[in-house]
């Protein structure tokens, strides 16, 4: 699976009395996450919680069925030392799994950025291109650090996967 995330950057990009997320999916924001990001527009929400994956990108993401409900898992995960901007380390990762979402949380632990999820939250909505676009909530913790984070795709693996990866960026870059 390639993962093009579709535009949630464009729209609203000032302050409302309107939730932006409630805008684009139809629904309000989960408790918890709705207190702390209350004031911010969309664009704020973005950079904040679905930052740019520059510390970590997924090129690629395989999977083939073995049987029972497991499956074979590949991906390159390139990683960028936040010490040494432009340079990357190209990381070719393998693991059986039940499903992606877990597949790459234990890849992105074997490059030294665990993440636990705590809360999930997935929703169906529409790209300012009209096509079809999941988003991807997670409450996510590494040790006493917590955050929220969110993740964009054309279907609900990508979108779970870009969150993963925005909650790494959170508790493991910042």
């Amino acid at each position: 699976m390639r993962t093009t995330t579709p535009d949630h950057s464009a729209g609203l990009s000032t302050r409302s009395d309107s939730c932006p997320f409630a805008e684009r999916f139809g629904r309000r924001l989960p408790r918890g996450f709705a207190d702390e990001a209350e004031t911010l527009d969309w664009r704020e929400l973005l950079d904040t919680y679905a930052p740019s994956t520059d510390h970590f990108h997924l090129a690629d993401f395989s999977r083939r069925p073995l049987g029972r409900g497991i499956f074979a898992y590949e991906a390159i995960l390139a990683t960028r030392d936040p010490s040494a901007p432009g340079e990357f380390t190209a990381h070719r990762l393998t693991t059986e799994s039940c499903g992606d979402l877990t597949a790459m949380s234990e890849m992105l632990g074997r490059v030294g950025a665990r993440v636990e999820i705590e809360r999930f939250h997935q929703y169906e909505g529409e790209a300012f291109d009209g096509s079809e676009s999941w988003c991807t909530i997670l409450r996510a913790t590494c040790g006493r650090r917590a955050t929220w984070a969110m993740g964009f795709g054309r279907s609900p693996s990508e979108a779970s996967i870009a969150a993963l990866l925005s909650a790494a960026t959170v508790l493991h870059l910042r």
